[in-house]
């Protein structure tokens, strides 16, 4: 019991404003603005990776296209025959052309489709989650939902056990200090 009141005062403040600032960065991570912000982005870098995916594979089509269009690619009946009509460089390369054109299309189309159904799948299971008809509701109103409904759970599940809160966050704070 000999123990400096003076001491014991600054360790409750120090504490305190260690449980404020593990408060502060907890409502941060569950703020329902910001956890929409983020699933939002989290989306668009997945459209993004799809989209890197098929304009590399484009890329690779067009480079195979090139090779074969270089000078001393063809035959030497090309040579004579690159401005008559009767099969030069010219229209093989339309051919190849076209060629590509058709190969990189459903690959287009595929990563467009893969990636609008996994924006509509992550939707459609938030606003059943959230009570809303994935059917007709509107993306932002569903992460909006969700947020909120997480944002209410823990203000409700924090009213109910004040303690359990304490702890988290000195456990939190323990954690982050380390």
């Amino acid at each position: 019991m000999g123990e400096d009141p003076q001491r014991i005062e600054q360790e409750i403040e120090r504490t305190r404003a260690k449980l404020g600032d593990d408060l502060d960065a907890l409502e941060e991570k569950i703020n329902p603005k910001k956890v929409a912000n983020r699933s939002v982005d989290r989306a668009k870098e997945r459209a993004a990776e799809v989209k890197d995916k098929v304009v590399a594979r484009a890329g690779a089509a067009k480079e195979k296209v090139a090779a074969k269009v270089q000078p001393g690619a063809g035959t030497s009946d090309d040579a004579g025959t690159a401005g008559s009509s009767s099969g030069g460089i010219g229209e093989k390369v339309s051919g190849l052309a076209g060629t590509a054109k058709e190969k990189v299309a459903p690959l287009t189309a595929t990563a467009r489709d893969k990636a609008g159904a996994l924006a509509t799948t992550a939707k459609d299971k938030a606003a059943a989650r959230s009570g809303m008809d994935p059917a007709t509701a509107d993306p932002r109103e569903v992460a909006t939902a969700t947020a909120s409904n997480a944002w209410s759970t823990l203000r409700e599940q924090t009213r109910r056990n004040p303690v359990a809160v304490g702890a988290a966050a000195f456990v939190v704070g323990f954690l982050i200090g380390h």
